[in-house]
């Protein structure tokens, strides 16, 4: 009976291995798909036995396959397509990972450096410390925006910024530096041509009158009857030679502006100080006591900053003033609600001799930009929503 039953069970065990066979190969053909999948390999396909509901899992399973196969080939053409876009563009481009090591280039880097073989596995300071002088110091203190030297009496100018981001779970760093020698060098040329359209149209505006009031001065003289009226025109021509003076004199400011003399400054006393000399609403948000900067330099920022907001149209109580600290940085904030600026009017607002102002030299702005930039920041504006316009700046609080 003991030997019976045992052979049933190994007839049953039999009988089941075979009805079971079908399911368990397409299980591991399936295990095996998955492991692939986690290699990146989608080429696997499991092929039809004839059992129904076998057959549904196999072609669920071809399915996902087939999507992924297209999904990453699409994936890969889309990198080559990047890729061959950054090879091609004149940005010099470095992306360094945590370990600060490059991991991608391009051609344009290449160039910058002067290396012909690739860049990825070098040391990002390696790399860095063949560049020009001024580029590695810019590169040290992260200081975003333009870069000039000199090189064999050749001037050159760079744009370089970093930016950094999370990558696969990891710390990443672009490093990006654009040329704009050429295009800087045509806009020199167009900013003479400026100056001197400028220059001769404010010394016309001021010399022909001038030059009329003379000879009238001239006939009164000669008529001493009419000696009374040689008061009023010698004051005309003292007005308008003291507004040539003041115009010259602008433009003379904006060559020689001196280098900032930073020091450490007393943050709520300095602040105090503006809410006297700005007279509009200020509100002070800081945790450090002290800050780095030349205090002279950034209050005439200031002055002409709101002097600007005044002469917008706001009305006097929306024009403010806010001093924030963000991080170890010290920000600068001047709001109105005048009539802001045009996209047009906001990409040239900085360049130096632009004016909206029927009567402006364009020296303002763009002498507060250069007070900023020579503490390591920008000067930014942009439109508020419902109207007005921001200014604002920032740079490190500490030296």
């Amino acid at each position: 009976m003991v030997a019976v039953t045992l052979i049933a069970l190994l007839v049953l065990a039999v009988v089941l291995k075979q009805a079971l066979h079908p399911l368990t190969g397409v299980l591991s053909s399936v295990q095996d798909g998955v492991s692939a999948f986690q290699e990146e390999d989608f080429s696997l396909t499991i092929h039809k036995n004839g059992y129904s509901e076998i057959d549904k899992i196999a072609h669920l399973y071809n399915q996902m396959a087939g999507i992924l196969r297209s999904e990453r080939m699409n994936i890969f053409q889309r990198e080559l397509l990047l890729d061959s876009v950054i090879q091609s563009t004149p940005v010099a481009m470095l992306l360094a990972d945590n370990r600060q090591r490059v991991v991608y280039s391009n051609l344009a880097a290449k160039q910058l450096l002067q290396m012909q073989k690739s860049l990825e596995g070098f040391a990002i300071s390696e790399l860095l410390a063949q560049l020009p002088e001024a580029l590695q110091q810019a590169v040290q203190r992260e200081q975003d925006g333009l870069v000039t030297y000199m090189v064999d009496d050749q001037t050159l100018v760079f744009n370089v910024n970093f930016q950094r981001f999370m990558l696969n779970g990891q710390n990443h760093t672009l490093y990006l530096f654009k040329n704009l020698s050429q295009e800087m060098g045509r806009k020199e040329i167009e900013l003479w041509k400026t100056v001197i359209r400028m220059i001769s149209h404010e010394l016309n505006n001021s010399l022909a009158p001038i030059s009329s009031l003379t000879r009238s001065a001239r006939r009164i003289v000669a008529e001493p009857e009419h000696l009374h009226l040689l008061n009023d025109v010698l004051e005309t021509i003292d007005r308008r030679s003291q507004h040539l003076s003041g115009f010259i004199k602008q433009y003379a400011e904006f060559a020689k502006m001196p280098p900032p003399q930073l020091q450490s400054v007393e943050l709520l006393s300095f602040f105090e100080q503006l809410k006297t000399l700005l007279a509009v609403n200020c509100h002070l948000d800081v945790l450090n006591t002290h800050g780095y900067f030349d205090p002279a330099q950034i209050e005439q920022v200031l002055i002409n900053l709101v002097k600007n907001a005044r002469e917008s149209g706001s009305p006097e109580s929306d024009i403010g003033f806010n001093l924030s600290q963000q991080a170890n940085r010290l920000v600068f904030l001047v709001f109105d609600r005048g009539t802001g600026l045009s996209p047009e009017q906001l990409q040239q607002a900085l360049l130096p001799f632009y004016t909206t102002k029927e009567h402006g030299s364009g020296i303002g702005l763009a002498l507060c930009n250069e007070i900023v930039a020579a503490h390591g920041g920008k000067l930014r504006l942009y439109n508020r929503d419902h109207g007005g316009l921001c200014v604002s700046f920032e740079f490190s609080l500490a030296h």
